[in-house]
C-alpha cells in the first residue's frame, strides 16, 4: 500500500491484520485478501512507473529528433515551404501563381516558369523599396531596389545593387537591358565556342548556338551557372566556407567547357556583407600566377571566375614593377607602403593563399590584392564598379581606397 496509508494504524506496520475476537480462519482469509491487493497495487505501480519512463524516453527522443531536422533543414540555403518558390499548376483560386518582374512591379502571368518556379532569379532576389536587404518570405538576399538602398552605408550587400545600374550603365553589369556602351566584356578573351550572345559578350541576351547546357541563358545565369539552391553548405545566417560542387561552390559561381566541375572557392558571409566588419565578412581564396586565366590556370579563386571575361586583364598585366595593368591575385609586398595594410578593411578586402573563418589580420608577404580588392561583383554607386568614388574632386574621397594599400599616397 502507499506510504500515506502505513501511519494510520500501527498493527499495519508489521505486514500483517491482527482483530481479537474473529475466528482464525477469518483472519487468514482476510490476509490472503490484503496481500492480493497489495500484489495488485504494486503491479498497477510497477505499470504507472514503467509507462512514466517510457514516456520520458519518448520524449526525450522526440526532442532529439526535432533538434536533428531542424539542425538538418537550417544547413540548406533554402528555408521554409516549397510553395513560397513554387508552384505544381500555376493556378490558385481560379489565378495565376507565377509572377514576372518589370524592374518596378511584380505582376501575375499565365505563363508557366521552368521548374516550376514562381519567380525568375531576379524577380526573387529584388525589392520594390530601398529598406528591404532580405526577401520577407523566401529569405533570398536582395541584390535590386528599385529605390536607392538604405539599409547599409555601402547601398548594397557584398556584390553590390543592381539599382546602380538602373541610373547609369557604367556602374555595374547590364543585366536590364542592352549596354548603351560596350558591345563585349572589357578584356574580353576570344572565345569562338560558346554561340550566340555568349556570356563573354553580354549579359542581357539569350544565349543560343552553345550547346553544354549554356543555351537558354540569360542575366542572373549567365554568371551563376549552376544554382544549388538546396545544397548544405553552412547553417542559415551564420556563414561559413564553400569548396566543392556539391555545396554549389561559393555564391554558385562555377566553370563550363575546360572548367567544368570547377569553381570558386570562398567563406560566406552569413548575412551578405548586411553588416560588416574586419571581422564580419565574406574570405576569399587566391593563388598568384601572373599569366593565364581561368579555373585550370588559377585555381578555384574569385580572379579565375573574373577573368572567364576579363582575361586580357590578367594575361597583360606584367609580372613585376612596372606593371602593364594593376595586378590581379599578386602577393602584397612585405616591404614599403604596402606593409603597413595589416588590419583587414572590408573596402578593401584580399585574398588569402589558403580559406578560414573571418580574419581581422592582413599578412603581406602571403594575402593578395584581387579583382575585388577594387571593384563589386554586381554594381556599385560608382564609376566602373569601383568600391570607392575615385573619380571625386574631394581628394581623400578619390584616394579613400587606393591608400589602403598605397599607404604613402595619402
Amino acid at each position: 500500500m502507499g506510504r500515506g496509508h502505513a501511519t494510520k494504524n500501527k498493527e499495519h506496520s508489521s505486514g500483517s491484520l491482527s482483530l481479537p475476537g474473529l475466528p482464525s480462519l477469518l483472519s487468514s482469509k482476510i490476509m490472503k485478501v490484503e496481500n492480493r491487493v497489495n500484489c495488485a497495487n504494486l503491479s498497477f505501480c510497477s505499470k504507472l512507473y514503467a509507462f512514466r519512463y517510457m514516456l520520458i524516453v519518448c520524449c526525450f527522443m522526440l526532442i532529439a529528433l526535432s533538434t536533428l531536422l531542424f539542425a538538418l533543414s537550417s544547413e540548406a540555403r533554402v528555408a521554409g515551404n516549397c510553395s513560397n518558390c513554387h508552384t505544381m499548376h500555376n493556378s490558385q483560386g481560379g489565378s495565376s501563381v507565377a509572377k514576372d518582374f518589370d524592374g518596378s512591379s511584380f505582376s501575375l502571368t499565365d505563363t508557366p516558369k521552368g521548374n516550376l518556379l514562381i519567380y525568375s532569379c531576379l524577380g526573387c532576389h529584388s525589392a520594390t523599396d530601398g529598406n528591404t536587404w532580405q526577401d520577407i518570405i523566401t529569405k533570398a538576399p536582395i541584390v535590386f531596389n528599385t529605390i536607392e538602398p538604405t539599409y547599409n552605408t555601402v547601398k548594397g550587400l557584398a556584390g553590390g545593387n543592381f539599382y546602380w545600374v538602373k541610373n547609369g550603365d557604367t556602374k555595374g553589369h547590364n543585366i536590364l537591358s542592352p549596354d548603351a556602351n560596350l558591345s563585349v566584356a572589357p578584356g574580353a578573351v576570344a572565345f569562338t565556342t560558346c554561340g550566340t550572345n555568349s556570356c563573354h559578350a553580354n549579359l542581357d541576351r539569350v544565349v543560343s548556338g552553345a550547346g553544354s547546357g549554356l543555351d537558354g541563358k540569360q542575366g542572373c545565369e549567365k554568371c551563376h551557372l549552376d544554382p544549388k539552391h538546396h545544397a548544405n553548405d553552412h547553417d542559415y545566417m551564420v556563414g561559413g566556407l564553400v569548396t566543392n560542387a556539391d555545396q554549389g561552390w561559393y555564391r554558385f559561381l562555377s566553370g563550363h567547357e575546360a572548367g567544368i566541375g570547377l569553381g570558386a572557392e570562398g567563406y560566406e558571409d552569413g548575412d551578405w556583407q548586411k553588416t560588416v566588419s574586419s571581422v564580419d565578412h565574406n574570405e576569399y581564396l587566391g593563388y598568384q600566377n601572373p599569366g593565364g586565366y581561368g579555373f585550370l590556370m588559377l585555381g578555384n579563386t574569385t580572379t579565375a571566375y573574373c577573368t572567364g571575361c576579363h582575361g586580357i586583364f590578367h594575361t597583360n598585366q606584367g609580372s613585376q614593377s612596372p606593371w602593364l595593368r594593376h595586378p590581379s591575385d599578386a602577393i602584397l609586398p612585405v616591404s614599403g607602403e604596402y606593409a603597413n595594410y595589416k588590419t583587414y578593411d572590408p573596402l578593401v578586402p584580399v585574398a588569402r593563399p589558403s580559406l578560414d573563418v573571418p580574419n581581422a589580420t592582413v599578412t603581406p608577404g602571403t594575402d593578395m590584392v584581387m579583382c575585388l580588392s577594387c571593384h563589386r561583383a554586381h554594381a556599385s554607386p560608382d564609376f566602373k564598379m569601383m568600391r570607392w568614388d575615385y573619380k571625386s574632386s574631394t581628394l581623400s574621397e578619390a584616394l579613400s581606397g587606393c591608400n589602403v594599400c598605397h599607404s604613402s599616397k595619402n
